[in-house]
Parts: C-alpha cells; structure tokens; sequence
C-alpha cells in the first residue's frame, strides 16, 4: 500500500515541477526592454547595439532580446528592434510564439557513471606578451625576439610577440604573418615605402600599433602596391587596435591611410592621417574609444563597410565626400566630432543614433543623413549645410539635447523626414531653411513653427520677460522651426527681432504656427525670423562656428 501511495506521490510531483518548470518559461516581461525600465526605447536598441559589438559584455535583461525567438542575440534581433522604434511592425516574432502543453514523461533514471571528459591541453591566450623583442630600422636592421627576420629592407614577423620599433626605414616596411597576436611600440619610427604599406599586417589574430609616450612617427607609402591586395599605409587584413600617448602621422599614397579588413578600434594616441581616398577604412566596424584623430581625405575621412561606434575621443575631419559614412548602424555616444569641410557631413545607410558628444558639421549637401531613422537623445549639435541640415528617409526621433541645424534654401531646409513622423519629446531642436518637416502630433513637447530672417539677425523668444531662447541666424532662411522644454501648453511667448518686438504667440496645441510657412508637402512649414548671439546662459558661434569653447 506505502508503495503504491509513494507512486501516487512520485507522478504528482513529477507533474508539479513539470507546471512549474513551464509557468517559469512564460514572459512576464516585455520583449525588447532591455534595460527593465516598463518602455521600449532608443536606449534598449544601444543597449543590443553595443552587446552584439562585444563593447559590453552583456545586458541587463538578454531574454528580452532575442525577439525573433531563435535562442540567439544577432543582428536580426537588432534590425527587428529598430523596426519597431520606426513603428514599422508592431509585435515581434516572439510575441507570436505559443508557449508548450506541459507532458508528462517518465523519469530518466540517472547513469550509473559519470562518462569520463577528454583530457585536452591547457591554452595561454596571453603567451604571446612572453616574446618581446626589438626592431631597430636604419641602413643595417637589427631584431631580436623569437620569430622575426630580415631580407634586405623587409622585416618579417612570422610568431605572436610584443615588439619595440625604433629608427628609419627609406624603402621598406614591417610585414606580419602569423595566427597569433602581434604588438608594435612605435618609438620614434620613421617608415616609408614606395611599392606597399609601410606596416602590413598579411595575417594576424590582432594587430596592435601602440604609440609610445611622448614620440613622434611616421608613416607613409608609395602611389602603385606591388601587392593590391593591400589597402593603406598601415594596414591589416584583420582586427587593428591603435593606442598610446605620443603622436602618429599617416600619409596614405596609394589608397587609404589606415585600413582594415575587420575591424579597427582606436582608444587613444594623437593620429594625424592624410589619404588620396578614406581616411580609415574599414571591411567591418570602427569604434573610436578615445584620442585625439584629425583626419584629410580625398574621398571619406571614415569610411565604415559595418557599424560605426564613438564613445569618446576628438575628431576633426575634412573630406572631399562624407565626414563619417556607415553602411551599416552609426552610434555617437560622447566625444567631439568637429567636420570642417565635406560633400555629406555624417551618413548612416541604416540608423544614425546620437546619445551624447559635441557634433559640428560644416556640408555642402546634408549634415546628417540617415536612410532608415535618426535618433537624438542628447548631445550638443550645431550643423549648417547647402541641402538638408538633418535628413532622414525615415522617421526622427528627438528626446534630448542641443541641436541646432541651418540648411539650404527652398526645396532644401533644416530638418527633412520625408513624409515620415517628426517626434519631439524633449530636448531643444533649433532648425531653419527653405522648409522644414513639422512635428508630428505624437509628439509631447511644444513647436512652433516661425518665419523668414536674414544672416545675422538677432532673435530672443522671452517668457514673462525671462528670456529662454537667444540665437544668431549665419544665414538666411525662410522657415524655422523650435521646440524647447522651456515652451508649455497654453503660455504666451514674445519674440523679439533685433531688440524690437515682433510677434506674440500662445501655444494652444502642441504645434503652434506663428508666421511660419507649413505650405508645400503635407506636414511640412516652420521658419524663424533671424537668431540671436548666444544660447541661454551665454556663448555664441563666432564666424558662425560650432559651441562656444569648441
């Protein structure tokens, strides 16, 4: 009787952890959260951004993430993602995945022995930081350290290793060819080559250039390769990491100046490149950590085949094409990015999103440009161009931070999403041109939408005599749009023009038209009769330049 009640006992337990096991698989959670805030925002899809780039190792909430339900965290879940924020679809894939009928099976009964794991060799993956060697270039090339040769002016690096370079090379270059990791300390290099890159690393787990404290070096190649399948001055066929506190000159003769097959990151040195096409040049993603990077190409001073991610650092470009072009996501989340001069300024093939940093763009064609959304959750931003200061073909979103954006006269403007939404939840958009895409009705903070002024005029929009907005136009416009914090429902606003009185608008609506032109594409309008000298709090753009202290 015990035994059979103890059966009984057995197969009820068995079907409460089974139920329970289940109840656990049941999401009570939203998908695409990441971050477990209760909302699917921009900052979920960073969030994946940066954990499929491996710049973080992993993400609050990873169940959320795989949205298509296939057990993994890809770029499908990345696109899905961003699809979603565009409101392109509505549900993702998982969400129409039916959950298991929970079944009973019978217990598998436990081994007798544990099967006996295959013993294998313990790795090292750092052994290859035990060889350090030297490279001594002149007249007469002296190396030591394991796995390094000469053949006239050729030094060849064929096992992983940590070495220091020094001296002049005229004619020659330093060619790896390994499976294990590479590091060159440049200190105090000088190399040039007339037939290929000056460092060529042909094969490598990584290349690592480190720029040595307080040196200067150099290198530079020849206008024909005797190998074409190289592409820059220093280049790599796989991941290329640069770092180091001196100084780093790149001229790129051939094609680019610095280039990679794979990725290239750079966390910090003084890198100065100069290169008949990009500047950098990569197959795959370019992640700037950290430096001070200047940059002048005859084609695009960065070019990204993959993403492209900035967390800090200083750029200054200037390009005969794009500033910064991606094919793939473009993510700028703190430091400087100075484009001086270029056809397009910072262009994404899919989304542009900007989370924090000081951005100056001076185009001829369009500031920012973004095939499928642009994102701007902070940052300052200060754009003037000859087309579309800002320019999505899809939609914009706008939750923080300073931007300000001058375009082109009439068809051109200073904000343009096509016939897709402008939403504007926070932060403060100064934007003026021919005509300019109006805020959608979606959006929760105030616009208003403000007509023609001319280069140099003065502008100050006051409250109660408190002024909140004080800008100068560096060009004429026709149409200007502005949303600020600073602008709430059902108050009344003066606008000033040159120290005199203009106009008076109350915001009844979330978009309030007080001069502006909202004719032409259904949606579109805006302007803003002339800018001020500074922004709140002082400061001002001398020559219509970038923010103050920039």
């Amino acid at each position: 009787m015990r035994k059979r009640y103890l059966g009984i006992f057995l197969v009820l337990l068995t079907f409460i952890v089974n139920m329970i096991s289940v109840s656990a698989l049941e999401p009570p959670y939203i998908y695409g959260d990441l971050n477990s805030d209760g909302k699917v925002t921009s900052t979920d899809m960073t969030l994946m951004n940066r954990y499929i780039l491996r710049t973080i190792p992993t993400i609050p909430n990873i169940v959320v993430a795989d949205l298509n339900g296939d057990g993994k965290v890809n770029s499908t879940d990345l696109t899905l993602l961003k699809r979603y924020l565009l409101r392109i679809i509505s549900v993702f894939p998982v969400e129409n995945q039916t959950w298991p009928t929970p079944t009973l099976s019978p217990a598998t009964p436990e081994p007798t022995q544990e099967p006996t794991p295959t013993p294998t060799a313990p790795t090292d993956e750092e052994a290859w930081k035990n060889n350090t060697g030297t490279i001594e270039l002149g007249d007469s090339i002296k190396v030591s350290g394991e796995g390094i040769s000469v053949n006239g002016s050729v030094v060849t690096i064929t096992s992983g290793g940590d070495h220091t370079v020094t001296g002049t090379l005229n004619n020659g270059m330093i060619y790896v060819d390994t499976t294990e990791r590479v590091k060159l300390r440049l200190n105090g290099v000088n190399i040039k080559n007339q037939n290929g890159p000056a460092i060529y690393f042909y094969n490598v787990d990584k290349g690592f250039i480190t720029i040595e404290k307080g040196t200067v070096n150099y290198l530079s190649d020849g206008a024909k390769y005797s190998d074409e399948g190289a592409k820059g001055a220093l280049f790599s066929n796989d991941d290329l990491e640069l770092k180091g506190k001196g100084t780093l000159y790149v001229t790129g003769n051939y094609k680019h100046g610095i280039a990679s097959d794979d990725d290239i990151i750079i966390e910090n040195g003084d890198i100065y490149v100069t290169a008949v096409t990009d500047g950098l040049h990569a197959n795959d993603g370019v992640k700037i950590k950290g430096g001070n990077i200047t940059i002048t190409a005859k084609s695009d001073a960065i070019e990204s085949e993959g993403d492209f991610v900035m967390t800090d650092g200083t750029l200054n470009l200037t390009a005969d094409d794009d500033g910064i072009h991606s094919e793939l996501d473009l993510v700028i989340d703190g430091g400087e990015i100075n484009v001086l001069k270029c056809y397009e300024g910072i262009e994404s093939k899919t989304t542009l999103t900007i989370n924090g940093g000081k951005i100056n763009v001076n185009s001829n064609e369009d500031g920012l440009n973004a095939s499928k959304g642009i994102i701007i959750n902070g940052g300052n931003l200060y754009i003037t161009s000859g087309y579309d200061a800002i320019d999505s073909n899809g939609t914009i979103n706008i939750t923080g931070g300073y931007t300000v954006a001058f375009g082109g006269n009439i068809p051109e403007g200073g904000i343009d999403c096509d016939w897709n939404p402008l939403i504007i939840t926070g932060g403060t958009l100064i934007a003026a041109g021919g005509s300019n895409s109006s805020p959608s009705t979606t959006s929760t903070q105030c616009s208003v939408l403000l007509g023609s002024g001319t280069a140099n005029s003065v502008v100050s929009i006051q409250k109660e005599g408190t002024e909140i907005i004080n800008c100068t136009a560096p060009k004429n416009y026709q149409n200007m749009i502005i949303s600020s914090p600073d602008l709430v429902l059902n108050a009344t606003y003066v606008v000033y023009k040159n120290g005199t009185q203009s106009v008076t608008f109350t915001t009844n609506s979330i978009i309030t038209n007080a001069g502006g032109n909202s004719g032409g594409f259904p949606g579109w309008g805006g302007g803003f009769p002339g800018w001020g000298g500074e922004f709140p709090g002082g400061g001002g753009f001398p020559g219509g330049g970038g923010f103050p202290g920039w």
